[in-house]
């Protein structure tokens, strides 16, 4: 229609040359309401130059209503929100072929004083308005070429919609104006600095055919356009547009150079993957003339490339030899070590070898595969006819009538048995699929061919069927979807990528299916853990295309925009995989292992410690200017161990004179096992801190008062000067760092009392600063001003919605006062997280203290996540064995994942430093609650002491020193001393506490260790579960078995009180110490031995912790796929399920789109498996709908990011355990439903 209508003006106007009036009366008609005689002016001011007083008048109608939507369609705006407006459409089309008709029509004059109009009319309004450029071109430039010319992946078509436009004239079209502005149209071409949506509409400019020569032509203005204020944004497509022509980057290569000296790293980052990509000569030699030539920082900055661009010395050994600026010298020197490093490293190497691969073999499907999508076609097409049934007679009471289920069974019933045929031949690689298959509608239906897995099960299906059959689904090749399908797919998970590229390349799917598949591995989320045991099927793919690496580490210019361009991350975690480093990235690595981005850094020198002497390099770095450097170096030769490292640090000691850095410094040294007791007597740090108070404080840190420090003492009891404390404290925020060695150090030094007394005030502070809110007075004050007006909201809300507000009904004035007073109470002043250092002094805190503060913080604040996860890095210095066990109780259950996923790493931190695994760290922290190893808790009252013990109960049994049992401890004596009973009170108090948390927490954890079928060694069951005063009366209440080393089951058995091991016919039996201890259950005995068990439990009335022998396995013949389904179907609400499942253990999935979830899972971290429960789905947040059961399964993943795992590969009893929940919230259903299909949200 718009083509017709255009095609008409032209022949039209070509006609008549009078017309140019009228199609500019047609272009501003939305005017015409407001004013009939403007159009005419206008129309006479474009085409005779008449009555240049018009844009007074026009000024006067800007605001206007109907003429905004008029100008938001002008320059950098879009028709799209105003299809429906007559007025706005005509002029939007009549506007296009005034840029089609152009100077064919039209002179620059006219144009000109065409695009005065539109400037006027855009003058208040329009955002992208590149520098020294006139507003009048800006709305020609991008009316004509962006908001009228028709968006496209494929730009060039669309250009010859203005054949009449070339960069000569527009160039001639600014001259005319003003003599010398047509030296700046390089800023329309390039700069982007205001666009956000509309950005790629731009290159638009880069199809013009005289844009190359106009810039060959024009070479060195063109050059100086990001010194004359071209943006960043503009100085990357500059960058991008040259790296696109080859000849233009030849002739380029000092201004690419410059480029890599820029101050945006994003600009340096481009121009220096740009250079990497030029013969190496020439880029020897410009960055040579840089490095002699240039100013000092030119010089710096051309050492260090110079080293990772080019393999030759000597160039930088000659600049180091006249060199006089200390600060280049350093660079250079550098540059030569780095280089020296990696030749080194290539010297030392062997050739990688690259192991082959087995290509995949084009073999056919069976002809039972035709029967099978036969089956599954028939199959889908009655569920969707029940459903268009259904929907039919759904229909005739609803409103408005819905035809989704109708379509789709009309689609499904017109595909033929022919079509059937045809699908079959191209599966199999022997046609291509018909024009009735390739209608996209009918793609759409065609997911029945993989139904219920028959086409997977067949031996001969492998990657090219599968491959094949994707590609009905992605015609279009789509490289994101791919992605989701390729994380899914176990096939595609565990097949080399050679494999998955050879098959790609053969089906003719992808035009680059090797970049495709680069791009999973290569963007923030990646798959690559699925390889961690066969590395050997990923990173051969990218030895033989390590081109993909180059452009990840910026050594290559990126195909991508910034936003989708490979991530150098993710290349260093491909790089984890390789048998060796490759030397060709060595000096990339040193340079990223000292660098500013901690992951990178980490990951980076993980890499390098491989290589032999890095140590060396970590060495020359503390000798660094930076002294974020000399402090990363410090950290690294830490890590390393090198004990010949000791000098150097002690060398770089003496000369520092920063305190952060000389915190590094002393770390690093104890940590290498050198003495530094000298650098922390009394009086050194005493010095230190008068030394340092004198230096700038951290700004907004007044709030810390150095009066409110409690008196603390050393261990000797000497008592400790404030100002050290105060010192501690500015440089603990200076350093950022929770968990900083030095502080911890530094505290240890105190008294065992007064480190808890410091931990105390300072996690206490911290938290206090961090919860800071307004005064009840504030709060009551504002709800003063705005009850009233709330309290009227609500009335008129239930009067409008009686329905959706029923809450609103009896609401009283002093409701919403009391409401509002509690929100402004809950509101945040500000956050203390900027002071985070600070935690690095509260890890000495007790347990007993420190647990129930962080409970409460982590209960009321759970949403500031950042503070917790400092809090909790703090904490992770400790050892404490009720904050370690606090740490496992989130590893194992938290509601917000990062904060589990922290408190993961820091279990393995622990963990590594005691020479533990997790598991053993577990066993070996649990508290004893006060308990001695004969199971008695003293309390001392001086002249009296009294005890207490646990009974089979878990109930404390308190006796007095006659050991007559009492109720409560009395009040103390004249004679004793208050203070000693206080403790002893406050002993009792605190051991009542722990033991509640430290039964849940075990019972927990003993429950997990049978579902993950944990063993312990005969020795370490009986040291740190049997003989522990507390665990020892939880196993009591449990069946254990006796294995051997061939997972046999020797024994079964029972603990008693007095210590004795007893079997099912009550005889006392001992433990083999080359045997394992785990616990028993049914699904891994004989029912005719728990039965009896069952029995022998009831007997002695003993009440099991959790049972063992009531969950049974499910009929596994009914298994398919990984799921379990055997209750699919039943009908419950999401209220019920919700409240049935988290009782259970479980947590919500993700949210997906449409801010709905579709699962609940629980997590087992020592088998690093997740139960999944799929249902029908809810919203969030939640409304009581009804919802339907689905499957149960289980993955390494959670939902959404992972697929079900084969059974057969899940613990016996872990998947007894969870098909017990998959029951339980079953029962907790109303039953099976026959029409669940058509319930829930999915």
């Amino acid at each position: 229609m718009l083509n017709s209508l255009k095609n008409k003006l032209l022949s039209f106007f070509s006609a008549n040359y009078l017309a140019s009036d009228k199609l500019i009366s047609i272009i501003f008609s939305p005017l015409q309401a407001l004013d009939t005689a403007l159009l005419n002016r206008i129309s006479n001011y474009i085409i005779r130059g008449e009555d240049e007083n018009i844009f007074l008048d026009i000024n006067h109608y800007i605001a206007n209503e109907d003429v905004r939507s008029f100008i938001s369609t002008i320059g950098d705006g879009s028709i799209y929100h105003y299809q429906n407006n007559k007025g706005v459409v005509n002029s939007f089309k009549a506007r296009k072929v005034f840029y089609t008709q152009w100077t064919h029509v039209y002179s620059f004059e006219q144009i000109i004083r065409f695009g005065k109009v539109l400037a006027t009319l855009k003058i208040n309004d329009f955002a992208v308005i590149p520098p020294k450029l006139p507003l009048w071109f800006v709305c020609l430039f991008t009316d004509g070429l962006i908001t009228t010319l028709k968006f496209s992946s494929q730009n060039t078509p669309n250009m010859k919609e203005r054949s009449n436009w070339s960069i000569t004239q527009l160039h001639e079209l600014l001259e005319t104006e003003e003599k010398g502005s047509g030296q700046q149209l390089l800023f329309a071409i390039f700069d982007r600095e205001q666009l956000n949506y509309k950005y790629g509409s731009y290159d638009y400019v880069y199809d013009f055919s005289d844009l190359l020569p106009y810039i060959n032509q024009n070479l060195e203005r063109f050059k100086k356009l990001p010194t004359d204020g071209l943006s960043i944004i503009g100085q990357l497509e500059q960058l991008n547009y040259i790296n696109k022509q080859p000849e233009l980057k030849s002739q380029l290569i000092d201004f690419i150079a410059l480029q890599t000296l820029n101050s945006s790293k994003q600009v340096s980052k481009l121009a220096v993957a740009m250079l990497a990509s030029l013969p190496v000569k020439l880029v020897q030699e410009q960055l040579q003339y840089l490095l002699t030539q240039g100013t000092p920082n030119q010089r710096s900055k051309s050492a260090i490339l110079l080293a990772r661009l080019t393999s030759d010395s000597s160039i930088l050994e000659n600049a180091l030899a006249s060199e006089t600026n200390t600060t280049v010298i350093k660079s250079i020197e550098t540059s030569l070590f780095n280089l020296n490093v990696s030749q080194q490293a290539e010297q030392q190497s062997l050739e990688l070898d690259i192991p082959n691969f087995e290509p995949i073999p084009q073999v056919d499907l069976p002809l039972v595969a035709r029967d099978i999508l036969q089956q599954n076609h028939e199959e889908k097409l009655s569920k969707f006819y029940e459903l268009s049934q259904q929907e039919i007679e759904e229909n005739k009471k609803r409103r408005y009538s819905q035809t989704y289920n109708q379509y789709a069974y009309n689609q499904l019933k017109s595909i033929t048995s022919d079509d059937l045929d045809n699908l079959f031949d191209y599966i199999n690689g022997h046609a291509q699929l018909v024009k009735s298959i390739l209608k996209k509608n009918l793609r759409s239906y065609f997911d029945f061919i993989l139904d219920k897995g028959r086409l997977q099960n067949l031996p001969e299906f492998n990657l090219y069927h599968l491959l094949r059959i994707r590609r009905i689904y992605d015609p279009d090749e789509y490289e994101h979807y791919f992605t989701s399908f390729f994380y899914e797919n176990e096939m595609l998970l565990t097949s080399d990528l050679r494999q998955i590229s050879d098959v790609l390349t053969n089906i003719k799917y992808f035009k680059q299916p090797n970049r495709v598949i680069a791009s999973i591995f290569m963007k923030n989320s990646n798959p690559s853990e699925d390889y961690e045991f066969e590395p050997n099927k990923l990173w051969p793919f990218f030895a033989e295309h390590s081109i993909f690496l180059d452009e990840a580490l910026g050594l290559s210019p990126s195909e991508k925009y910034s936003n989708d361009a490979f991530n150098t991350g993710c290349a260093i975690k491909i790089l984890q995989f390789f048998p060796q480093l490759p030397t060709k990235y060595v000096v990339y690595l040193l340079e990223v292992a000292l660098g500013e981005n901690k992951t990178l850094r980490d990951q980076s020198q993980a890499l390098l410690n491989q290589l032999p002497d890095i140590h060396y390099r970590a060495e020359e770095a503390l000798q660094s200017n930076k002294q974020e450097i000399r402090i990363i170096a410090a950290q690294w030769l830490a890590k390393l161990g090198q004990t010949t490292s000791i000098k150097p640090l002690q060398v770089a000691l003496k000369k520092e004179k920063r305190p952060t850095v000389q915190a590094a410094l002393l770390v690093a040294l104890q940590n290498l096992g050198e003495d530094i007791s000298q650098s922390l007597t009394a009086k050194k740090l005493l010095a230190d801190a008068q030394k340092g108070l004198k230096g700038k404080k951290p700004v907004g840190f007044e709030w810390f008062d150095i009066n409110l420090i409690p008196v603390l003492t050393w261990q000797n009891g000497e008592e400790v000067d404030p100002k050290i404390i105060y010192w501690w404290a500015l440089l603990a925020v200076k350093l950022q760092d929770p968990a900083n060695s030095l502080l911890l150090i530094y505290t240890h030094l105190l008294s065992e009392t007064s480190q808890h007394q410091l931990g105390q005030f300072i996690l206490q502070s911290f938290i206090k600063q961090d919860t800071l809110s307004p005064t009840i007075e504030d709060a009551e004050k504002e709800a003063n001003q705005n009850a009233y007006q709330r309290w009227q909201s609500c009335l008129n809300f239930f009067k409008k919605y009686p329905k959706n507000f029923p809450s609103y009904e009896n609401i009283t004035l002093e409701d919403v006062f009391q409401k509002i007073k509690k929100e402004v109470l809950s509101r945040y002043l500000g956050s203390a997280i900027k002071f985070k250092g600070l935690l690095a002094l509260a890890s000495v805190i007790d347990g007993n203290v420190a647990v129930p503060i962080l409970r409460s913080y982590m209960k009321d604040h759970y949403k500031r996540r950042a503070q917790i996860e400092a809090m909790l890095e703090s904490m992770a210095n400790s050892e404490d064995p009720l904050i370690i066990q606090l740490l496992l109780s989130i590893a194992r259950r938290h509601q917000t994942n990062s904060v589990q996923e922290k408190a993961k790493l820091l279990i393995n931190k622990i963990a590594e430093r005691n020479h533990w695994s997790a598991q053993e760290l577990a066993d070996r922290t649990i508290s004893t609650a006060g308990l001695n190893e004969s199971g008695i808790l003293t309390l001392d009252y001086g002249e009296r002491t009294f005890t207490a013990i646990v009974d089979d109960k878990f109930k404390w049994v308190l006796r007095n020193p006659e050991g007559e049992q009492i109720k409560a401890l009395p009040e103390a004596r004249k004679t004793e001393d208050e203070t000693l009973v206080k403790e002893a009170k406050k002993q009792f108090s605190n051991s009542k506490k722990e033991l509640k948390q430290l039964i849940d927490l075990q019972v927990s954890r003993l429950y997990e260790s049978m579902c993950n079928q944990r063993q312990w060694s005969v020795s370490d069951w009986q040291k740190y579960l049997q003989a522990h005063p507390i665990m020892n009366l939880l196993i009591q209440r449990l069946i254990w078995l006796e294995v051997n080393a061939q997972n046999e089951i020797i024994n079964s058995f029972r603990p008693t009180e007095d210590g004795c091991l007893i079997n099912l016919e009550d005889d006392e039996i001992t433990l083999s110490d080359k045997n394992f201890v785990r616990l028993a259950h049914c699904a891994l005995l004989p029912e005719e031995i728990t039965t009896k068990w069952q029995a022998h439990l009831k007997d002695y009335k003993i009440k099991p912790l959790f049972e063992q022998f009531a969950h049974h396995l499910p009929d596994l013949h009914q298994v398919k796929e990984g799921l379990i389904n055997d209750r699919l179907g039943w009908l419950t609400d999401s209220f019920t399920l919700r409240n049935t499942i988290t009782k259970l253990g479980y947590k919500r999935a993700d949210i997906e789109d449409g801010g709905c979830f579709f699962a609940y899972y629980k997590y087992f971290s020592d088998s690093n498996l997740y139960i999944c429960i799929d249902f029908s789905g809810s919203y969030v947040p939640e409304d009581n709908i009804p919802v339907v059961l689905y499957n149960l399964y289980f993955t390494k993943k959670q939902r959404g990011n992972g697929t079900a795992i084969d059974v057969k590969n899940v613990p016996p009893v872990l998947l007894a355990e969870g098909y017990a929940n998959y029951i339980t919230v079953a029962n907790a259903c109303t039953g099976f439903d026959p029409e669940w299909e058509r319930k829930g949200l999915c």
